[in-house]
């Protein structure tokens, strides 16, 4: 996890509380932010289907439970097993007090106290892999990338605007066209809802292949070279009106399943919100709702939202 999310969490305990409802472990068998079927998901991926074109890259492990089953299953997999490749782990690895509550019953309850650094933790997690990951600790917009090109990238990192920023412009380019995945983590988590937008604005370099069942991870392909001149953007709320907006949660909405359109409608209305946009956020929200929305998920946690403000 991040920096930048947590001035923006406590700032808005409401998001905070719901960030923490959401994506807290359910039924995992790893200690981390994802469920069972993120964990199966990646696992699968890195024994099946990856074929050695390029680097794997994880943007925001926490504790692992993102880079333990993907990296498993890619020394399954003889086109990484026996490239010589490694895992990219990157994450800030700084505790913040949030996240007591996804580690609630375990040793790391209490363990660390608000701005330690715990990458210590994160490397005895992986111990038995750790000649296959590479850890990079710290803030990813200074760390970057070294522009190998990469086959799958895994995205948790996009908690506000300049890590979204950053990721696009340092990692995106190394995607290779027709080949690489890009595991959208936060797609169907309302607090994200730049996501929406920055896939809509490249919505020609990328297809949908498909959503994770149980969680808010959907997967996309690349398949048009990203240039940088389809990058070089100030990205940021100003960037897009309010037409454009409802281009691309139409475009996402189009995309996934029942079980995560109220996830999606619910960032929308935070798209608003976070630019302290309170009546407008109400007008969505109503209009949604009139199109057939239904108060579920997180649609329900914004509804609370709405009426508390």
């Amino acid at each position: 996890m991040l920096r930048q999310v947590r001035d923006r969490l406590r700032q808005i305990p409401f998001l905070h509380n719901s960030y923490m409802r959401v994506k807290r472990r359910l039924s995992t068998e790893l200690l981390g932010m994802t469920t069972l079927t993120e964990q199966k998901y990646l696992n699968v991926y890195g024994q099946n289907s990856y074929k050695g074109l390029g680097e794997v890259v994880d943007l925001g492990c926490w504790l692992g439970s993102t880079t333990i089953p993907l990296t498993n299953g890619l020394l399954k997999n003889s086109a990484f097993a026996n490239s010589g490749r490694k895992v990219h782990a990157y994450d800030l690895f700084e505790w913040f007090n949030w996240m007591e509550t996804s580690v609630a019953g375990t040793g790391l309850y209490g363990k660390y106290r608000e701005g330690d650094n715990f990458v210590d933790e994160f490397r005895r997690r992986i111990e038995p892999i750790a000649d296959h990951v590479e850890v990079h600790a710290g803030d990813l917009k200074q760390i970057g990338w070294s522009g190998d090109e990469i086959e799958f990238l895994l995205v948790d990192a996009m908690k506000g605007w300049d890590l979204a920023a950053s990721i696009v412009r340092d990692f995106y380019p190394s995607l290779i066209a027709g080949q690489s995945l890009v595991f959208h983590q936060d797609f169907a988590h309302h607090f994200t809802p730049w996501i929406h937008l920055i896939q809509w604005r490249l919505r020609h370099h990328f297809n949908h292949v498909e959503e994770v069942p149980n969680s808010q991870s959907v997967v996309f392909r690349c398949i048009k070279q990203i240039e940088r001149s389809d990058i070089d953007l100030d990205w940021g709320f100003d960037l897009f009106d309010d037409d454009s907006v409802d281009a691309a949660f139409a475009y996402s909405m189009s995309l996934i399943s029942n079980e995560k359109q109220p996830n999606i409608a619910a960032a929308k209305v935070m798209w608003y919100l976070h630019q302290d946009l309170k009546a407008k956020a109400n007008t969505v929200f109503s209009e949604l709702v009139t199109e057939g929305v239904p108060l579920d998920g997180e649609m329900r946690s914004i509804k609370e939202k709405l009426s508390s403000l």
